[in-house]
């Protein structure tokens, strides 16, 4: 996400989305109430009759924000506050659908540290754009690597046959190999991704580099690497081996997914880690929280209860502490983990009192 102007002073950011993960970002950036301004279309009425859509700049109060990365939009609904057509009419619904190379302008009364934090990952973010593919003879199943999660992108699945047919099992093994990377090249440059990392069970992973030189757009984007699996259990296997890691520096969600575990190891073993609201909070004050984890969906909740300002001056606290904040997304499989543990938990530099 390009930031193009801000003014906190003011309580506005003006942004351009350059990927689908900007648009996730924006998704929990944008609350009930922020204005949000932007080109848009919408019919024109003339004369008291519905006319063409036009293209127009309105401005909206916010009351509905759906991400929808099926369609790689954003969906905003809410109603018309500002509009440079006085054949407009404010108050009126309107919906924007906000999609990669879009620019928009947030207005915001408060922009909270939840905000700026999201905000700021996106801004120092580098583009990922891996394709994951788990994959054996016959079976294969294909995924998109993003900051807030791995999206399932299909499967490819072929009969093989018996191995009493000998000859014509290992044609139907060349023949899905084919089909393989035809799939693999066609879906990799219809979505311009700048890695594919292929993990194979058996000896699919050797068969593969032998024949990825005939396809042009993919020959020097692909890591290959054995798993124990194929399908999308190879490529789950990916993600907890670290393969991915390797390929995506700096990855937010590579990040999380170990230090996640980390909590997850800690807990109950040697006293440096504690969940909990309350528990989490005195931990903060006595200044011994180093990493805070606190998933998207316990912030969305402290927002709806009115309690934010609490759980932000406990961020605010550790920070001042010099520790730092990760905010997880609850939808993937570390984000659920953390949820169980009540939404927020605490990995700390010492042991503190009960």
């Amino acid at each position: 996400m390009k930031i193009i102007k801000s003014d906190y002073k003011h309580g506005f950011v003006k942004l351009r989305i350059q990927s689908l993960d900007d648009l996730w970002y924006l998704s929990k950036i944008i609350s009930k109430a922020d204005k949000v301004e932007g080109v848009t279309f919408r019919k024109v009425s003339v004369n008291e009759k519905e006319g063409d859509r036009k293209r127009v700049y309105l401005q909206l109060s916010a009351e509905k924000v759906e991400f929808q990365n099926f369609a790689n939009i954003l969906k905003i609904l809410g109603t018309i506050t500002e509009s440079k057509d006085e054949r407009i009419p404010l108050g009126d619904y309107h919906s924007f659908n906000i999609g990669v190379n879009d620019e928009v302008k947030i207005i915001k009364d408060e922009w909270t540290r939840s905000d700026r934090n999201y905000l700021g990952r996106s801004a120092d973010r580098k583009t990922s754009n891996v394709l994951l593919v788990g994959c054996d003879y016959g079976d294969a199943s294909f995924a998109y690597y993003h900051e807030y999660g791995v999206e399932d992108a299909g499967t490819l699945s072929e009969e093989l046959g018996g191995k009493k047919e000998l000859k014509s099992f290992e044609k139907n093994k060349e023949d899905f190999v084919r089909k393989l990377l035809e799939t693999i090249n066609d879906v990799a440059k219809r979505q311009q991704v700048q890695k594919v990392l292929i993990g194979g069970a058996s000896m699919i992973t050797d068969t593969l580099k032998e024949s990825i030189k005939n396809y042009d757009y993919i020959k020097d984007k692909v890591v290959f690497s054995k798993t124990g699996y194929g399908g999308k259990s190879g490529i789950n296997e990916l993600i907890r081996n670290g393969e991915v890691e390797k390929i995506v520096k700096d990855n937010v969600y590579s990040e999380h997914v170990k230090l996640v575990a980390k909590l997850m190891e800690l807990i109950g073993r040697n006293g440096l880690a504690t969940y909990g609201y309350n528990h989490v909070k005195s931990a903060a004050i006595a200044g011994a929280v180093s990493e805070l984890l606190v998933t998207d969906e316990f912030i969305q909740w402290k927002k709806e209860k009115g309690e934010y300002a609490g759980l932000d001056k406990l961020m605010q606290t550790v920070e001042e502490a010099g520790g730092k904040i990760h905010i997880i997304p609850s939808q993937t499989e570390h984000g659920t983990n953390l949820q169980n543990l009540t939404g927020i938990a605490g990995i700390l530099r010492y042991k503190i009192g009960k």
